[in-house]
């Protein structure tokens, strides 16, 4: 291979790398968010149950009823975006690694390249 090929590959394994973890990070980001979400749902259940027990209108209304109704939709539809979001970071991850694996090779194949090129460039001058 020339002596720039080895220069250019890694470039275009560095840009593959590059592209991939730039779709993983979204999905990162969607990811945390959802938690976020859910955490903050959990401690919106944690309020409404301890101020439910001293307000009786709560449970005559037929308000904890209705309430319950919508932090189960709520939670469902958070944990089917949570499920979507994490089975996208799982294909997107797998991508990653092979970019990485790709960029690795491509590094140690050159830095190996330039070592057997060094040691030939000693053994001719010291001939």
């Amino acid at each position: 291979m020339r002596r720039d090929g080895f220069s250019h590959l890694e470039k275009v394994t560095e840009a593959a790398f590059q592209k991939e973890y730039n779709t993983l990070r979204p999905l990162i980001e969607a990811e945390a968010r959802v938690q976020q979400q859910l955490a903050r749902l959990d401690t919106q259940v944690q309020q409404t149950r301890k101020d439910s027990a001293s307000a009786e209108g709560y449970r005559v209304t037929g308000t904890d009823v209705l309430w319950n109704g919508w932090e189960s939709a709520t939670r469902r539809q958070l944990n089917l975006e949570l499920a979507r979001l994490r089975a996208q970071k799982l294909t997107a991850m797998e991508a990653l690694r092979t970019a990485f694996g790709r960029q690795q090779a491509v590094t140690n194949l050159s830095a190996a390249q330039k070592a057997a090129r060094k040691r030939a460039l000693n053994k001719k001058l010291s001939v």
